[in-house]
C-alpha cells in the first residue's frame, strides 16, 4: 500500500503544481516545465512499479477515484500550458522575423516585382 500512497502524493504534488498559472518570465517558465517533467517521470516510474507489483494493485476505491479526477485535471492544465507555450513560441518567431526584416530590408524578395528590359 506504500507504493499507492506514494503515487497519490506525487500525483497530488503534480496537480498542485500545474494548477498554478504558467509564469511569464522565461527563467521561471523553464523551471516550471522542468518541474512538470520531473513529476511526470517520477509518476510514470511509480505507475510501472505498481503494475509490476500486483499486491498493491488493490488500492482503495476512493484513492483511485481521486487519482482519476486529478489525472483529468492534470491533462487539461498541461494542454492549456502547452497551448500558451506554443503561442509564445510563435510570437517569438514572428518577432525575430520582423526584426531581421528591419535590420536587413534588401535580403528578401521585393514586394513590387522585378522589371526586365528586353533587348531586341
Amino acid at each position: 500500500m506504500a507504493l499507492a500512497e506514494e503515487l497519490y502524493q506525487v500525483t497530488k504534488a503534480l496537480y498542485d503544481h500545474v494548477s498554478r498559472p504558467l509564469p511569464k518570465e522565461l527563467d521561471a517558465r523553464d523551471q516550471y516545465v522542468e518541474d512538470v517533467e520531473h513529476y511526470l517521470e517520477k509518476r510514470g516510474s511509480l505507475l510501472q512499479q505498481l503494475e509490476q507489483d500486483s499486491g498493491d494493485a488493490d488500492m482503495e476505491e476512493s484513492m483511485s477515484v481521486a487519482l482519476l479526477k486529478m489525472n483529468e485535471e492534470i491533462q487539461r492544465h498541461i494542454e492549456a500550458s502547452r497551448g500558451e507555450l506554443r503561442l509564445g513560441m510563435q510570437q517569438l518567431k514572428k518577432k525575430k522575423q520582423s526584426s531581421q526584416r528591419y535590420e536587413r530590408p534588401y535580403t528578401g524578395p521585393t514586394v513590387d516585382g522585378i522589371f526586365f528590359d528586353k533587348k531586341n
